[in-house]
């Protein structure tokens, strides 16, 4: 007598768990990959938005100028929580503007703001726009500013200006990031006005 072909109760229950759990990790595998993309995505995204405002910084900073006010002050202003120097404008115009960066809190983190204003003959500031968002970072973060002797400060009250400014996380507050450095070569030429060494037309000074 031959055996009958088939399967046992057993070995169908066997088979069906061995099945069950090749599925399980299928998707597993399937949902640690989505993850992973999404996570890249962000990360790329993230990286590109930081960039994009390290750019708009580092443009604004490079069209820094020395100017002073009607008191003989240097016009700029450096704070941990904003920053505002003139600078020549983007657009075609007979005056400089005076631009802020301003970081404010918001509920999942820190929006890095950017606003212009006119610059008038005083050296005073003019009413400021709107301002637009230029970048958004998660947690808590400050401006820095660095001094002739490569020391970063939280606040800026010189006779001069800084070598550059730059943004700390507060969670890492060694590592300075979205550095933008002023002209150093420009600063001296035009610092007193228009002369035969300043580069920029005399309309632009206050």
């Amino acid at each position: 007598m031959t055996d009958e072909a088939g399967f046992t109760l057993i070995e169908a229950l066997v088979a069906l768990t061995l099945g069950v759990s090749v599925v399980a990790v299928v998707l597993s595998t399937l949902h640690i990959a989505s993850s992973g993309a999404a996570r890249s995505v962000s990360v790329a995204a993230e990286a590109e938005a930081f960039a994009r405002a390290g750019a708009v910084l580092a443009g604004d900073a490079g069209h820094g100028l020395k100017l002073r006010n009607a008191q003989g002050d240097v016009i700029f202003r450096g704070q941990p929580t904003d920053v505002s120097f003139p600078a020549t404008p983007r657009l075609d115009a007979a005056a400089p503007v005076l631009l802020r960066f301003e970081l404010r809190a918001t509920a999942d983190g820190t929006d890095l703001m950017r606003l212009e204003a006119p610059l008038l003959a005083e050296g005073s500031p003019g009413p400021f726009g709107a301002g637009q968002v230029i970048w958004h970072g998660a947690g808590a973060w400050e401006l820095r500013y660095l001094d002739d002797k490569t020391a970063w400060r939280r606040d800026w009250s010189g006779a001069d200006l800084p070598r550059a400014f730059g943004l700390v996380a507060l969670n890492a507050p060694q590592t300075v990031e979205l550095v933008a450095a002023f002209p150093l070569l420009a600063e001296p030429d035009c610092a007193l006005g228009p002369g035969p060494k300043c580069s920029l037309p005399p309309e632009v000074f206050p």
